[in-house]
């Protein structure tokens, strides 16, 4: 089997974007013997490659960081068979690369680990109810991915792209996280709007009811974060900055197929137009700080709500594509 093949699915495994047939593939090759002598460095590899985004006690995490190091920059001529030794450090390399665990039954890993992705197109909007009882709407633009079952001690879910509306079903013994870019956003039960707009390095959390804890997975700096009903929470690398503030909960939290901006900053609501019509605003955040947008687009074409808030403030737009827009000021 082809190295690069078998790295492959590793990496898919931990990221759980697996399909049916590679987690089948997955197993059937695990059990031939097929990953024994590459899967030392398979794991180093996946490690060195992922090692920001993962949080393990600092002393663990130093160790494996400094005998990972050295296997994958020694010309890898180390091998890491002897970790294995070492029950705690095992531990450690194995929840690194996905969690995998040998006994666990290949039906109840195939419904876990088994992803089922939503694309919302431009103009509609989609209401789904998971397993256990959750409705999430998902704005036009939307991209949202959910385990075909959830974990016995957890529900996790990944919005990859856009803005989604969360009434959580409420179970204390399994908390509810959304994954976005750069953060997660933990809930028991309760009702939150996530939009992550990753192409523009912008998150926004806004909470409705109840009380969420937002993590910063790879920010060493950045600590946890709980909001209270009426705060939201802003990651925002453009003008590299985190913000709590406040924000009216009476408010609709999700208008059907609308763009509703209440004295909103002008970078945000285009990051709002780019998600919502799919397409790419090229533009400085930094110029445009200082402007705010106020207005309600319905069933409108995207030339037609850029060039409305262009004439309102004085802004000069470019298409040299269909699907690309130039904005700057005049």
């Amino acid at each position: 089997m082809d190295y690069h093949r078998k790295k492959y699915l590793f990496k898919r495994y931990n990221a759980k974007l697996m399909t049916d047939a590679e987690l089948e593939e997955f197993y059937k090759r695990m059990l031939d013997g097929e990953f024994e002598d590459d899967y030392d460095q398979i794991m180093a590899e996946l490690y060195h490659e992922n090692k920001e985004k993962i949080t393990v006690p600092p002393n663990a995490k130093a160790e494996v960081e400094k005998r990972l190091d050295g296997v994958i920059f020694e010309k890898k001529t180390k091998s890491l068979k002897w970790l294995w030794r070492a029950a705690s450090v095992a531990a450690i390399l194995v929840a690194l690369v996905g969690g995998y665990r040998w006994h666990e039954n290949y039906q109840y890993d195939k419904l876990t680990h088994t992803y089922t992705t939503v694309s919302v197109s431009q103009g509609t909007m989609k209401i789904l109810q998971l397993n256990d009882g959750t409705k999430v709407t998902l704005s036009p633009g939307a991209t949202f991915r959910y385990p075909k079952q959830f974990e016995k001690d957890a529900r996790q879910v990944y919005l990859d792209e856009g803005r989604a509306y969360f009434d959580v079903a409420k179970d204390k013994t399994k908390p509810f996280t959304v994954h976005s870019e750069r953060l997660a956003t933990t809930a028991l039960g309760t009702s939150f709007i996530v939009q992550n707009y990753r192409e523009y390095g912008y998150e926004k959390i806004s909470l409705y009811t109840g009380s969420v804890k937002i993590d910063q997975p790879g920010d060493n700096h950045g600590g946890s974060i709980i909001l209270v009903p009426g705060q939201e929470f802003e990651k925002d690398m453009g003008h590299s900055q985190n913000l709590v503030h406040q924000f009216d909960v009476n408010k609709d939290p999700m208008t059907a197929g609308t763009l509703v901006f209440n004295k909103d900053r002008m970078d945000v609501v285009l990051y709002n137009i780019a998600s919502h019509y799919h397409v790419k605003l090229d533009f400085n955040p930094e110029m445009l700080k200082s402007l705010y947008v106020t207005g309600t687009y319905r069933h409108t074409k995207v030339e037609e709500v850029l060039k409305s808030i262009a004439f309102t403030h004085k802004l000069m737009i470019k298409n040299p594509n269909p699907k690309t827009f130039q904005i700057m000021k005049k």
